[in-house]
Formats: C-alpha cells, structure tokens, sequence
C-alpha cells in the first residue's frame, strides 16, 4: 500500500509540474505588470520593489510609475510578500473610492486572473475582487508599457 502511495504522489506532482501551473510561483514576475480593476475603471502597474510587489494606479496605459506619481494617481498595493506559489500577503490595499486602506493578499487564479483580497482587523472579514490582466498586444498599441 505504500509503494502504491509514494507512487500516486509522485505521478500527482509530475501532472501539475507539466499542466502550465508553474507561473504561480512565490516569484513576483507571474504577475508583475498591467491590470484592469473590476468592473474596467481603471488600470493598476504592478511591480517589484525590494521583494515585494507595490502596485501603482496608472490614468493610461501607457503611463509608467513615475508619470502616474507626477500626475497624483495613488498606489493601490503596498508591501506585499511572497506567501507560497502564487500568493502574496502581508500588503496593504488602498481604497481610493472611501479613502480607506485595508489588509490584503494577492492570488493568481490564473496567467490572466488576480484576486484581490482586503480586510480590516480579521481576515475572514472582508471581500475580494478579480482582476483582470491587459494583454501585451493591448499595451504596445498604447505605447510603452515599462517602468
């Protein structure tokens, strides 16, 4: 029964190994880039910064960190660690709609889906969203897309 066991566990790592699940991993570059919000109101520059991913409201798409910062757009993601594959947590989410700043994590549904998850005090207290990430074609018709 055990060699059977060992045997099913191997054969269990080697199908998720191969299935693509790899770019869900604690390494920031799975998401580091363009995301459209929900509901397509606005556009968040996720990027890297001392191991930790931050996340900067951009007005356009082609608009890189800095230009948003000139122009007062807010950060939106701050200080987010890696959590195991594909998670990130530890960060904090800004609210520019109430002016409000709430705990979160970050999950990679997939290469194109983020979940977004703040809370205040309790973690089982709170609501999520999912982004959505703007395709490279998209942003190269709109300029440059780099930092």
């Amino acid at each position: 029964m055990k060699p059977l066991l060992t045997a099913s566990c191997i054969l269990i790592g080697l199908f998720l190994g191969s299935t693509g699940i790899a770019f869900a991993s604690t390494r920031s570059d799975g998401i580091v880039g363009l995301w459209q919000t929900a509901g397509g109101n606005g556009y968040i520059r996720i990027y890297e910064k001392n191991g930790a991913l931050f996340g900067q409201s951009v007005g356009h798409l082609q608009d890189t960190v800095q230009q948003a910062r000139a122009k007062g757009q807010p950060q939106i993601l701050a200080n987010f660690v890696p959590k195991r594959p594909g998670e990130w947590s530890q960060g904090r989410i800004y609210d520019p709609n109430n002016n409000t700043y709430f705990h979160g994590t970050l999950t990679a549904l997939d290469p194109h889906e983020l979940k977004v998850y703040g809370y205040i005090g309790f973690s089982w207290l709170g609501g999520n969203t999912i982004w959505t990430r703007v395709p490279s074609k998209l942003k190269h018709q709109h300029g440059d897309s780099h930092l």
